[in-house]
């Protein structure tokens, strides 16, 4: 019998396969790798959409600036009732315009024209979903209005409208308030670095299941945000068992004045001079951030 023959070495080395020792290292290596790559991509992948949407933030208050400047210092209200009519034709994404009603209502429509990239700057990446279900349609001109990715603080800058349906109106209107307890020029602001137009909100039904607007549930963007405490009743927003501000947003956006801390326990603000930030529900749960009357972090209007 023939003794089998030695493998011949090729360029001088000898081929031997890998052992089931060493497969098993390499898997365990690139195991690993991958455990600690994934969360870094993660990571890097929330902070870019942060980024776009703190982007898409300064974007906006700078065309809210802009759009006061053009009517002599009076700014954006956060509705507009029937008597108030737009002064300039409306349109949509699609270049419909836009018919008087519920749609001409919120301050959407009217600050869009302000905007380079509306969609994309009212849209960003944390609401692609959004905006793939409700916006890139055919008829999004009212769920529009609902879910933009910053609520505007109208209660305090703006105002809600001069429509006996708001409460702070009717106080205004027929209490005893010496002076309007909203901003209503953007001359009249005094505390511009501190006081909050625009932030990341959440819209959805207090208890998560009922079918609110156009969508059930919890839904990233909302048209509006409120203090956490209300111009009468004091505190709204929910707090801990040591009294404070809940460090992050809970599964009923009202709980926190539908202010959305998405990225990472942060949400974007935006305020009256223009800046933009990432800050925490705690940050936001001071009244002085909100009213240019406040003078403690849970003053109400009504004491």
């Amino acid at each position: 019998m023939f003794a089998p023959a030695a493998k011949k070495p090729v360029n001088g080395l000898i081929k031997r396969a890998f052992s089931l020792l060493e497969l098993m290292i390499v898997i365990i290596i690139l195991g690993l790798l991958t455990a600690i790559a994934l969360p870094i991509m993660s990571n890097l992948e929330s902070e870019g959409r942060a980024v776009q949407e703190l982007s898409g933030a300064r974007a906006t208050v700078a065309a809210w600036r802009e759009y006061a400047v053009d009517r002599d210092g009076e700014l954006l209200k956060g509705y507009y009732p029937d008597s108030e009519p737009s002064e300039e034709p409306l349109y949509d994404f699609n270049g419909n315009q836009i018919s008087a009603g519920p749609s001409q209502e919120r301050w959407f429509w009217r600050l869009a024209p302000y905007l380079e990239n509306p969609k994309e700057t009212l849209y960003p990446k944390a609401l692609e979903q959004v905006r793939r279900e409700f916006i890139d349609v055919p008829d999004h001109q009212y769920v529009a209005t609902i879910h933009p990715a910053f609520g505007l603080n109208s209660e305090w800058v703006g105002g809600l409208g001069e429509d006996l349906s708001n409460g702070l109106y009717a106080l205004y209107e027929y209490g005893n308030l010496k002076r309007c307890p909203w901003i209503r020029t953007l001359s009249d602001v005094r505390n511009t670095s501190k006081i909050t137009v625009f932030a990341s909100s959440r819209f959805g039904s207090e208890d998560n299941n009922a079918q609110g607007g156009v969508a059930p549930g919890i839904v990233e963007g909302f048209h509006r945000i409120e203090s956490p405490t209300h111009p009468t009743s004091g505190t709204r927003w929910v707090t801990g068992d040591d009294g404070n501000t809940l460090a992050t947003h809970t599964n009923k956006p009202v709980d926190h004045g539908f202010v959305s801390a998405r990225h990472n326990g942060r949400v974007v603000t935006a305020t009256v001079d223009g800046s933009t930030k990432l800050e925490t529900l705690s940050d936001l749960a001071d009244m002085r951030r909100w009213s240019d009357l406040a003078w403690k972090r849970d003053w109400k209007l009504v004491e």
